[in-house]
């Protein structure tokens, strides 16, 4: 055997660095039952806000989302004053910073109005029924918006399709519907004076999350 052949039996086989790791780290995470790695944080299957426009004593347009705020520019729209909207779940200028990164996919949505200036405090849901029914008939509008061009309708809903004859509470609508929010999806809507609704999303998955 030659030398040269001596050499290359008794060298070790060096392992290629690989290309697509930024600086090279020397320590790369690794997924698995024996070494899981990074952790991942399941996607939470629900949020939820409140618009309140208890202190209003007209009609309001609503728009909630909005988070690249292509429907408000475009069509000169500014949130009333008096209208204050709140995240139940969690704090709503958290839920609207985070769809701006990450969109959601939401397959149910669950409206409930109270009126507690209809005539009784917010636990009697009775109280709110008339009110509720007022709300419901009021068409929801779908927007999107896109680089160098108006903003758009895409699709409506009305929540009163959610409504039957056996509803035992009529201040709430539970729905069917499909939609993915993303930064630039605006829901618009009217919503009557001296009133709290409060929006439930069921969600199915985050889309571009990332760890």
């Amino acid at each position: 055997m030659t030398n040269d052949l001596k050499a290359k039996a008794g060298a070790v086989a060096k392992i290629p660095e690989p290309l697509n790791m930024v600086n090279r780290p020397t320590v790369v995470p690794t997924t698995g039952v024996e070494n899981p790695g990074m952790q991942v944080l399941r996607t939470d299957p629900y949020f939820s806000l409140e618009v309140d426009t208890t202190g209003l004593t007209e009609r309001q347009e609503i728009v909630l989302f909005d988070g690249s705020r292509g429907y408000q520019l475009g069509m000169g729209v500014a949130m009333p004053l008096g209208a204050q909207i709140v995240g139940r779940s969690a704090p709503y200028q958290f839920i609207l910073n985070d769809i701006v990164h990450n969109a959601s996919f939401v397959d149910t949505v669950r409206l409930q109005v109270y009126a507690p200036n209809g005539g009784g405090d917010d636990n009697n849901c009775c109280n709110s029924n008339d009110i509720a029914m007022l709300q419901f008939s009021n068409a929801v509008d779908v927007y999107d918006s896109s680089k160098g061009g108006r903003p758009r309708r895409v699709g409506n809903f009305y929540p009163d399709m959610g409504i039957h004859e056996g509803q035992f509470q009529l201040n709430i609508s539970t729905f069917k519907y499909p939609i993915t929010i993303t930064n630039r999806t605006a829901l618009v809507y009217i919503q009557e004076p001296g009133i709290r609704v409060v929006w439930s999303f069921y969600q199915k998955a985050e889309l571009g999350r990332k760890q």
